[in-house]
């Protein structure tokens, strides 16, 4: 009886250790299946302490010209050829809700506002152009708005067309932390996020979980930043992992039980 009673004892104990490395082994893959890196490259993660602005973190992704919550996802270099280290920007995608959100910031070094309005966007081999452009209150395109010279700021009054200037629910916030764009200035940040049912309404094709999607800023640089796939919730894959955790431990208990 009193083995029986240890065995119990120590079959609970495997089970609570199996189930917590499984959480902490599939936790950090959890936020999802997506991955950015240009072109050809491999992504390298960012220096949170070199990308993170003023403002609050989130724990998802909002459009606030507050830049805190990338600082978890991958990024990729965006340069034109450039061998110094400082002069390469950064960029990055997820993809939330049926939401794909973008995330671009130039070097410090870079002495002129970032050129935003213009971006490629690729899915399964179809590409389109975004345009972001000045919106009215009721999100028609304010053609007379301004868009260059922008002052020091978060400027928000702005919308993403897809082609010749199909809405696609965009939402924008361009930063801008030193109006003269000086070398010892801080550069431009923007993010901004589509839906992607309408991109793909606009597009002619279905968006599904397996989809490639590829953004690119040609004023920027050459490369193009791209994500695979769709991210999962991170309490749905450690639950995942922990069942089958458990269920292993059951199986090797049965097999024990059949053995004895």
């Amino acid at each position: 009886m009193k083995n029986r009673v240890r065995y119990k004892r120590n079959w609970t104990r495997r089970v609570i250790a199996v189930c917590m490395l499984a959480f902490l082994a599939v936790f950090p893959l959890a936020g999802g299946s997506d991955k950015a890196f240009a072109a050809g490259d491999v992504a390298t993660q960012t220096d949170a302490s070199k990308e993170v602005s003023d403002g609050p973190v989130t724990t998802g992704l909002v459009i606030d010209g507050y830049y805190g919550e990338w600082s978890q996802y991958p990024s990729a270099d965006i340069t034109y050829n450039s061998n110094n280290g400082y002069s390469v920007h950064k960029g990055q995608l997820a993809i939330e809700n049926g939401r794909l959100y973008v995330h671009f910031s130039m070097n410090d070094l870079y002495t002129s506002q970032m050129q935003f309005q213009l971006w490629n966007i690729t899915v399964n081999g179809k590409t389109s152009v975004l345009n972001i452009l000045p919106v009215n209150a009721d999100g028609s395109i304010n053609w007379g708005g301004q868009i260059y010279n922008l002052g020091e700021g978060i400027h928000r009054n702005f919308g993403v067309f897809a082609g010749y200037y199909n809405d696609v629910a965009g939402d924008v916030a361009f930063t801008v932390y030193d109006a003269a764009h000086t070398e010892t200035g801080k550069g431009d940040e923007i993010e901004f996020s589509i839906s992607l049912d309408k991109l793909a309404a606009y597009l002619g094709i279905n968006i599904d979980q397996g989809a490639t999607i590829t953004v690119s800023n040609p004023n920027i640089g050459a490369q193009g930043v791209t994500i695979t796939g769709t991210p999962t919730g991170p309490w749905a894959g450690a639950a995942m992992a922990m069942a089958l955790a458990t269920g292993g431990v059951f199986a090797i208990r049965r097999k024990k039980k059949t053995s004895r």
